[in-house]
């Protein structure tokens, strides 16, 4: 029994170091801070003036003194726009503007003025926001430029293209969006409110049946650490990507998008044009929708969000069977091995009849498909005798399906001035055409890809100096692509 207070001690310690150890990369991964100096019209520094920070979308309010130095910090903000409001016996109020990032913190200076028996004047405006904390080179893009950013498909990842030393798909074989500052792609790392987006193999960002990180109407802001000297960077030697959500808020917010593309608004394939094929069918859908809001008024509040796309791409086919003269030889062949009544026979006909069935096959030209160099498409191949075609060739289009879909919730909780909290929880779905034939659809191959994850996080804030945040995350796997079998992609 005595050793019962020793492991609950024990476990509050453990508790305890693991809280501390996310303080390393938490204020860069999901959220900000806010940093200043008061000082009097003499631009003498003013210290124990009272400051007070008002969150302008959840009401949530935290206060500070100044230090001797007149200096002011506040630590793991989640980044929004807030009211800063400093006062101080003898001095007007003060009153500012002040936006606070993801990732490094923001400096607010203040100056306050004497007071006066008659007047009191709040002085409101938009604070500068100046990074002058660290040598960290980042930029920040915003909820209005992220959602005004031409982005086919709603990859979040798209976004870290338009950044300074970003370059689009520099690396081997295309495996990575992008490159910053010479880096390889393959060391890049993103983060998702604190959760890594990376896979375990190649190191390249999550994807879903589309080969995309969905998401776009879902964050609220992303960070792009080019260069980061902070100690809270590691891992990799490229840059780090931050994305946050959105959450809920004291008013009602939402929004609905749909973007279409299809055969009418594009010309055909040149490549079509020359061989007098029609133009294909192509059909694009594109969705996202979200809304948020408040349970209980500066206390709880909800968000939600679903996006997705679906496409029906063609794809041109080149595309050489059998000539009629090469199956006869090789139905005679067989007949006189096994008989007309053989199960080969019945097998190479059935194979045949999938050839003479395929979409295009009776606009087929005989010979190879180069007239100059296979005029009968036989070379290499003399058993049915000088000029008697082996194959014939055709130009054909086909096209499948694949969609994928991203719903996620989140719930925020503002428990007291010093602690407030979020869930969040994601899923992705989609299904994938891998192999479109273009002889039968019976040889196509189908894909689904599924995949979720759950953040839950919890910050605690001691004082002007001293906070904690405790992060924990849930992803079973990394998204896995399965195969279907023949005939059953509809339940796959």
């Amino acid at each position: 029994m005595r050793l019962r207070p020793l492991c609950v001690l024990f476990l509050a310690t453990l508790l305890v170091m693991a809280s501390l150890a996310t303080t390393l990369s938490a204020q860069t991964t999901t959220s900000g801070g806010l940093t200043g100096v008061v000082t009097d019209a003499s631009q003498a520094v003013v210290p124990d003036a009272g400051v007070e920070l008002k969150d302008s979308a959840k009401g949530t309010t935290q206060s500070t003194k100044t230090d001797r130095e007149g200096v002011f910090r506040f630590f793991f903000l989640a980044p929004e726009r807030y009211t800063l409001t400093v006062t101080h016996a003898g001095f007007r109020k003060e009153s500012r503007l002040a936006t606070v990032l993801l990732g490094p913190p923001v400096t607010v200076n203040v100056t306050l003025q004497l007071a006066t028996e008659r007047t009191t004047v709040n002085v409101t405006g938009e604070a500068p926001l100046i990074q002058s904390e660290n040598g960290d080179v980042s930029t920040t893009i915003n909820r209005q430029q992220i959602a005004e950013l031409p982005n086919p498909g709603g990859d979040i990842t798209y976004v870290a293209q338009i950044v300074p030393a970003s370059i689009m798909n520099t690396d081997v074989s295309g495996l990575a969006n992008f490159s910053i500052l010479g880096m390889p792609g393959t060391s890049n790392l993103f983060f998702l409110d604190g959760m890594s987006e990376n896979d375990n193999g190649l190191n390249l960002n999550l994807a879903g049946s589309l080969n995309m990180l969905l998401g776009q109407n879902q964050i609220q802001e992303a960070t792009v650490v080019s260069t980061g000297y902070s100690g809270q960077f590691g891992g990799a030697a490229g840059a780090n990507i931050n994305f946050i959500t959105k959450s809920g808020s004291n008013q009602f917010h939402g929004n609905a998008q749909y973007y279409w593309n299809g055969r009418m608004l594009n010309a055909n394939d040149w490549f079509n044009n020359a061989r007098g094929q029609a133009r294909p069918f192509d059909n694009a859908n594109q969705w996202a929708g979200s809304f948020g809001g408040p349970i209980q008024k500066d206390k709880l509040f909800f968000f939600f969000d679903s996006e997705g796309a679906r496409l029906l791409l063609s794809q041109n086919f080149n595309v050489v069977i059998p000539s009629p003269q090469f199956e006869a030889a090789a139905i005679a062949n067989i007949d006189s091995r096994f008989g007309a009544t053989s199960a080969s026979d019945a097998f190479y006909k059935k194979i045949f009849s999938l050839y003479n069935g395929a979409p295009g096959a009776k606009f087929a030209r005989l010979g190879g498909q180069d007239p100059i160099q296979d005029p009968t498409g036989c070379t290499g191949f003399t058993k049915l005798g000088p000029n008697v075609p082996c194959a014939d060739y055709f130009f054909t289009t086909r096209s499948q399906p694949t969609s994928d879909t991203l719903t996620s919730g989140r719930v925020d909780w503002n428990a007291s001035s010093n602690d407030r909290a979020f869930l969040r929880v994601q899923y992705d779905s989609g299904h994938n055409a891998v192999v479109v034939d273009p002889i039968n659809p019976v040889f196509d191959a189908f894909g689904h890809t599924s995949w979720w994850q759950g953040q839950l996080m919890e910050t605690h804030t001691f004082g002007s100096s001293a906070a904690s945040q405790l992060l924990t995350l849930i992803r079973p796997s990394d998204p896995v692509l399965h195969f279907c079998p023949l005939r059953n992609q509809r339940w796959c």
